[in-house]
C-alpha cells in the first residue's frame, strides 16, 4: 500500500503560515534563497511520489504558480496526479495540463482508496485544515517537516491545541540552516 506523506515547511516556533497565510519564511527560488541542498532534497522527494492532494487554498496557490514555473522540478510536479479537497470548487484547472480531480465528500474514504491503488507514495503539501482533519483518521503514514531557520512569533500552527504523538524517523541538516525531520504517527 502506498504511504500518505504530509510534507510541511514550518518555522522554529512551529508556524506553518503567517496570520494571513503568508509563506515568506519558506525558501523561494524567485528571490534566490532556495539553497542547492533544499532544492535537491525537494527534487529527490518529488521522485518518490506520483500523486498530490491539496486543500482548496493550497491548490489555488499551486495552480497559479506551477503550470508556468521554470524550475527544474516543474515538469515533475505538473505531471503528478492531482486531487483537491473542496466542497466549493466547480473547476480545478491546472494550466495546459490535466485538471486536478475534486474530492467533495467522504474525503477520508476516497484517500483510503487512493492509497490502495498501485503507484508511488502520495503527498499532501500545505493544506493545514485538510491535514488537521485527517490527523484522527490514521491515514497519514509520515510527516516530513522542513524547518526553516526563522521565528515568526505569530501565525498559523499546523497542529493548534492538540497533542499528536509521533515516532522519530530521521533528521538531516541542509545548507542555510534548514532541518529535515521525519516522523510517523504512533
Amino acid at each position: 500500500m502506498r504511504k500518505l506523506i504530509v510534507q510541511e515547511f514550518v518555522t522554529l516556533d512551529n508556524f506553518a503560515a503567517g496570520l494571513h497565510d503568508e509563506l515568506d519564511f519558506m525558501p523561494q527560488t524567485t528571490t534566490g534563497d532556495w539553497t542547492d541542498s533544499v532544492e535537491q532534497h525537494q527534487w529527490d522527494f518529488v521522485q518518490t511520489v506520483d500523486t498530490m492532494i491539496l486543500g482548496r487554498r493550497t491548490y489555488k496557490m499551486f495552480a497559479e504558480y506551477w503550470p508556468n514555473a521554470t524550475e527544474r522540478m516543474t515538469p515533475a510536479i505538473n505531471a503528478l496526479n492531482k486531487f483537491v479537497c473542496s466542497g466549493t470548487l466547480s473547476d480545478a484547472s491546472w494550466g495546459e495540463t490535466e485538471s486536478a480531480n475534486i474530492l467533495r465528500t467522504d474525503i477520508p474514504e476516497q484517500i483510503s482508496e487512493l492509497k490502495k491503488m498501485p503507484g508511488k507514495d502520495i503527498v499532501i503539501w500545505g493544506s493545514l485544515a485538510l491535514v488537521q482533519s485527517l490527523c484522527e483518521t490514521k491515514l497519514i503514514d509520515q510527516y516530513h517537516f522542513i524547518v526553516s531557520p526563522v521565528i515568526l512569533g505569530t501565525g498559523k500552527k499546523l497542529f493548534p491545541e492538540r497533542q499528536l504523538d509521533l515516532e522519530f524517523g530521521e533528521a538531516k541538516v541542509l545548507e542555510g540552516g534548514y532541518l529535515i525531520l521525519k516522523y510517523a504517527p504512533v
